[in-house]
């Protein structure tokens, strides 16, 4: 087997991925032994405390629903069950509509052919996208750096990210990283009506799926100059994946407006049930840093961290591939850093992958640097 093919008419460097049996190995075994280390550690903290953080009684079994449905679990859990309805589920204001349909949509699905809980099929689901996720970002960083100490690097990065259990309960961010890295990855090929599809299904998950058009047209001007990217009529399928976008969020306007008669139905009960707003982000981040509450000051501090972490892809001298990527994780941070709320913000900007591409330049050949590092995030991970 070959180390990499060169594909025609891409810049050189430009590899496809090529899976040794080392490399399955590596992507299996840190999937492995990460999601084990978690379910270890999640095992034991409910044999001492219950989710709401009092003791646990001895003899009490131990209730394995916890490990995998947390906090918006719940809500996913409803749309299953009941679909989207006006309900407000123990939050004033708060209703489902507030989550997007395609992961739900999904757990309904392999729940009702298998007969699986929901519950169950969503685990299964976001540890099998997680699984499918590494895979994509081995391929993907291999193919930027042509270093396959690179790809396995971002890999291990990946998987003892701290908040990384998110990839394996009930939530939507394994989904969600596996549409945004399938759809980049087929753009690169020029499999331009693949990679619309997975957009598409991208911004049916999550609101700022829609922000992979910045990687598409940042793309096109790469490829063709500022003039030729508004060309369109030259290739026009190159185009495709802009013009699909945005099909999942339309889609789930169109539900909200025949269910309730307001398109933007997840705008208005993110308001009314969860306090949401937006202001300028340099007042957000000063708020929540300057907000006295602990939580709000970690979230804050731990998602600047990620965004200094995604200045790492500034670092190379290997072309406009960085730098696109690192605009597409900018747009998304300022997505983030507009938003009032800061309880979710390192959940956010764990998804953007090519952060760990960016990590895995300046770490992987360096191996006391990266054994450090990787150490102090599964530590802090567990501990989360």
């Amino acid at each position: 087997m070959t180390d990499a093919i060169t594909v025609a008419g891409e810049a050189p460097g430009r590899a496809e991925a090529t899976f040794r049996p080392r490399d399955i190995a590596l992507i299996l075994g840190s999937f492995l032994v990460s999601r084990l280390a978690l379910v270890a550690i999640g095992c034991y903290a409910l044999s001492v405390l219950t989710p709401a953080g009092t003791p646990v009684p001895p003899g009490t079994p131990i209730d394995f629903n916890s490990l995998i449905m947390q906090w918006d679990s719940y809500w996913y859990l409803s749309i299953v069950e009941h679909g989207y309805v006006t309900t407000e589920f123990n939050q004033p204001g708060g209703t489902n509509f507030a989550f997007y349909p395609l992961y739900p949509a999904l757990i309904w699905l392999l729940s009702a052919a298998t007969g699986m809980a929901p519950q169950i099929a969503g685990a299964v689901l976001s540890n099998g996208f997680f699984l499918g996720a590494l895979f994509l970002l081995f391929a993907l960083c291999l193919r930027w750096s042509g270093d396959r100490v690179v790809a396995g690097f971002a890999v291990m990065l990946l998987c003892w990210i701290p908040e990384g259990f998110i990839f394996s309960v009930v939530y939507t961010e394994s989904l969600f990283m596996l549409l945004s890295m399938a759809s980049i990855l087929l753009f690169e090929r020029k499999q331009n009506l693949l990679a619309g599809i997975c957009a598409g299904l991208g911004s049916a998950v999550r609101t700022n799926g829609v922000l992979i058009i910045a990687y598409f047209g940042l793309s096109l001007i790469r490829e063709r100059g500022v003039v030729g990217a508004f060309k369109f009529w030259r290739e026009p399928e190159r185009y495709l994946p802009i013009i699909m976008t945005p099909i999942g969020l339309f889609v789930f306007w169109w539900i909200c407006m025949l269910t309730v008669g307001d398109a933007f139905a997840q705008k208005t009960t993110l308001i009314r049930g969860w306090n949401t707003g937006f202001d300028w982000p340099w007042i957000n981040i000063a708020n929540h840093l300057l907000s006295g509450y602990t939580a709000s000051i970690a979230f804050i501090v731990t998602n600047l961290l990620m965004f200094l972490a995604s200045l790492t892809l500034l670092t190379r001298k290997n072309g406009a591939t960085n730098w696109i990527l690192f605009a597409w994780c900018f747009a998304n941070f300022l997505l983030f850093w507009s938003n009032t709320l800061s309880n979710s913000l390192l959940r956010y900007a764990i998804v953007l992958f090519p952060i760990y591409y960016g990590l895995s330049l300046v770490l992987a050949h360096r191996r006391i640097a990266g054994t450090v590092v990787l150490v102090f995030m599964g530590i802090f991970g567990l501990a989360l």
